[in-house]
């Protein structure tokens, strides 16, 4: 502050200096002066109480005499006072005085716009010159002739060198206002206009919300004041534009001012602007996780929050509204992500893609819109209709729409890496989930890099990131490294925990680990509990129930994967293939052949899907004893498994048929080719378990339990002079990988017509009340049983039955 080293000695009468400063009334330059300017009004005030009056004034004479008088007239003395207080008690005959007195100067005026700033810096003093030709009725002087015109540098010298604005101690480039001068300089105009306050805000609001135009204004220093200042003064088409174009980064990169400001979005205002009302209640619901966790820092805080954009309408709810052009194409495509997410929460995906569609209907539609949706909000859009995709199982489209969303968001003046790492994170699922391991690994890479620089991540991102992990440490057969983020996934502070996705493919890796349990019980209760709102296309159910007939299959139960085959009459690869390893392994090679071969010749097959039907083929021909055709088809089994980076549809083989397949095929150059997808470095994979470490793995991990047969050296090498190739070291892995699905061999499949007539074998004592069951004659049903007797390979009811209980179509529990 404003002071002089002489202020602790004893107060002379020397009277203070006059000049001609920006503020009416003398200014004293030291404590001593000050306190004799004003000793007839208080000539027994002790020196503490003169000093921080001093302070508080800055040392002019008339605002001293405002707070003494004042405090006169309430009968308070000064000295029992609280400093804090000095502002609250000036004289309002002396503030009249002051108004007299007050030269009507642009720098009496940029003074009283600076006293509505909470921080004075070079960004605020440009925003309060802005509004000096909004205050109205206030006229601006014009510069006397033959003399520059006003500039802000001046203004701001004359203010300083008056004592007006002080430098602050603590930042430089920075200044204050004592708390009397503010005081008193907001009040200064309010006997020549009533609304003088109101109108000086309004300009200032006018003022910052052109600032805030300026691209630059983002990243400079009085952004969070330019912000709170149009907030106040209720500029909310400037606040909706800077919502629109920057988001949620907002909160990360100016976290206070941007909670405090669009707090204060009205209802009214709310009601009409989707884009503020998204703003308005994604900051509540932030500021209530920042209350209960009691911390102030963004990230920490954003990191917790899934955004609900609960305070948004629905798209439905205001289709008439927008067909009369009530909103804009960003209120759209808001009330649309808003409308979305509520649809996930419902489980009703497929609802959102509709959405989504008729969203895009509206905004195609250019007869209602005048202006073009900012890029953020476009990426946004996308981004959410992507990730909706991916949840009804359109994985094709869903990686179409978040590569349009990473797209969109680079292009965009104001590009978010926060935006960009929820789309990385579930291109790399898309990826993943389409057998596309190279670009998934990509998508990986970009989400390491945003959350090392950004530390930022919500959980429903990292929930797409963990999983994509998963899979992608599965596709390597890293089942270490796959087992850590399982687990992970099942942190139920993870959004999506529960998804469909999620428990699809920790069924897949129970299957891998030889470690089903209850897992098929577990996958069963899902699907039949989501069916109904499972999308009509059939294609997330399809993909659940081959997943499910492999979880039977791998414990040999090899009735129940038909039971749930018989339940999905449908012409969907996935089924075909479902079918095709069931036959597989009870030893119907022909039939197993015949399915891969027909789920081969569709169209539009993922990468993934052809390697798996490549690698039934092979293991069917095998089987049939067709060699050469079994290698070819081995052969191009693999080079799928290259490109799509898995060696998933070879491990899904049975153990025997896989590894005759593999030792057949020693050619060196082939294994050699694809050997490096699957790197085998050494060291343990970093542990995945909290959100600060979940991101910090660089592409598949090790896979030292399946190192079986190689060479180890002391500096970690693997092989060496005479030792094991990288091909070789890869067919060695596969070799020693454990059984997935379980050869029953002999089995045979009971037609529903069959499976029906064997139950009434067990519960009915005679062929004629069977017949009366089935209401036949007794003639058909003794045919229908010698069929019966020769399918399981039988001649008579006690052996047949047998089969029926060893084969699991009767039950064992009565």
């Amino acid at each position: 502050m404003h002071d002089s080293a002489d202020q602790s000695g004893p107060v002379s009468p020397t009277a203070p200096s006059p000049g001609d400063g920006v503020f009416p009334g003398e200014r004293a330059t030291t404590v001593r002066s000050f306190a004799a300017g004003l000793a007839d009004i208080a000539p027994e005030l002790p020196d503490t109480v003169w000093k921080n009056l001093f302070q508080q004034t800055s040392g002019h004479l008339l605002a001293g005499r405002a707070v003494l008088q004042g405090a006169d007239s309430i009968g308070q003395d000064l000295s029992a006072v609280d400093a804090d207080h000095y502002s609250d008690l000036p004289s309002a005959d002396v503030l009249t005085q002051i108004r007299r007195q007050a030269p009507d100067s642009p720098e009496l005026r940029f003074a009283h716009l600076l006293s509505f700033m909470r921080d004075v810096n070079a960004d605020t003093l440009a925003i309060a010159a802005g509004a000096m030709p909004h205050l109205g009725s206030f006229s601006i002087p014009a510069a006397p002739e033959d003399t520059r015109p006003f500039e802000v540098s001046d203004l701001s010298a004359q203010l300083n060198e008056d004592g007006v604005l002080l430098p602050a101690l603590d930042r430089t480039g920075h200044h204050t206002i004592a708390p009397v001068m503010r005081t008193i300089l907001r009040r200064l105009y309010d006997a020549r206009d009533r609304h003088s306050e109101s109108r000086s805000r309004r300009a200032l609001g006018a003022s910052a919300a052109e600032w805030l135009q300026a691209p630059a204004a983002y990243q400079s220093e009085g952004f969070d004041e330019a912000l709170l200042q149009a907030a106040e003064t209720g500029e909310w088409k400037a606040l909706t534009e800077l919502w629109a174009n920057r988001g949620h980064a907002l909160m990360v990169d100016h976290f206070d001012a941007t909670l405090e400001a669009f707090s204060k979005v009205p209802e009214a205002q709310a009601h009409n602007s989707a884009v503020l009302a998204e703003a308005l209640g994604d900051c509540l619901q932030v500021d209530e996780v920042r209350r209960r966790l009691g911390v102030n820092d963004a990230l920490t805080v954003l990191n917790e929050v899934n955004f609900e954009h609960a305070a948004v309408p629905t798209l439905d709810s205001r289709l008439e509204r927008i067909k009369d052009g009530d909103f804009t194409v960003d209120d759209i495509m808001i009330m649309a992500i808003a409308s979305m997410r509520r649809q996930k929460l419902l489980g009703q995906s497929d609802q959102g893609v509709h959405i989504a569609r008729a969203a895009q209907e509206l905004i195609n539609d250019t007869r209602h819109f005048q202006s073009a949706p900012s890029r953020l909000c476009e990426a946004r859009f996308h981004l959410e209709y992507g990730i909706t995709s991916m949840f009804v199982g359109d994985l094709t489209e869903s990686a179409q729409l978040l590569r349009r969303s990473i797209i969109l968001t680079e292009l965009a003046s104001a590009s978010s890496p926060y935006l960009l790492l929820p789309a990385h994170a579930y291109s790399a699922l898309a990826h993943a989930m389409l057998g596309n391991g190279p670009s998934s690994d990509v998508h990986l890479r970009h989400f390491d890099e945003l959350k090392e620089r950004t530390r930022f991540s919500s959980p429903h991102t990292l929930t797409a990131y963990s999983l994509a992990r998963m899979i992608r440490a599965m596709d390597a057969l890293d089942l270490d490294e796959a087992s850590q983020y399982s687990a992970r996934l099942a942190d139920p502070s993870l959004g999506h925990h529960s998804w469909l996705g999620v428990v699809q493919y920790r069924s897949l890796f129970a299957i891998l680990h030889s470690d089903v349990g209850i897992e098929a019980k577990r996958l069963q209760q899902v699907i039949d509990t989501n069916r109904s709102s499972l999308p009509a296309d059939g294609l997330l159910l399809h993909t659940l129930q081959l997943t499910l007939v492999g979880l039977h299959l791998a414990q040999g139960q090899t009735h129940l994967a038909q039971n749930v085959l018989l339940d999905a009459e449908t012409e969907s690869p996935y089924i075909i293939l479902a079918r095709a390893q069931l036959h597989l392994t009870i030893g119907e090679h022909g039939t197993a052949a015949h399915l891969a071969n027909r789920v081969l010749s569709q169209n539009s097959l993922d990468l993934h899907t052809k390697a798996s039907a490549r690698a039934v083929q092979a293991a069917s021909l095998l089987g049939k004893g067709e060699l050469v055709e079994s290698d070819s088809a081995f052969v191009d089994a693999l080079e799928y498994c290259r490109i799509a980076a898995s060696l998933i549809p070879v491990a899904m083989v049975p153990k025997s048929l896989r590894d005759q397949l593999i030792e057949r095929s020693s050619n060196a150059a082939e294994w050699d080719l694809i050997a490096p997808v699957f790197p085998t470095g050494p060291g343990p994979v970093d542990d995945p378990g909290s959100a600060d470490e979940v991101g910090l793995a660089d592409g598949p991990g090790p896979v030292d339990d399946l190192r079986l047969g190689e060479t180890r050296f002391g500096d970690g090498s693997i092989g060496g002079p005479g030792g094991l190739g990288a091909g070789e070291r890869l067919r060695q892995r596969l070799l020693s990988f454990g059984e997935t699905l379980r050869i029953r061999a002999g089995h045979t499949l009971l037609s529903p017509s069959q499976r029906q007539l064997l139950a009434l074998l067990d519960t009915q004592s005679s062929v004629s009340a069977i017949a009366a069951e089935l209401s036949l004659v007794e003639g058909t049903v003794k045919n229908k049983l010698s069929n019966l007797y020769a399918r399981l390979g039988v001649r008579n009811r006690r052996d047949a039955l047998a089969r029926g209980y060893e084969y699991g179509y009767l039950p064992t529990d009565r």
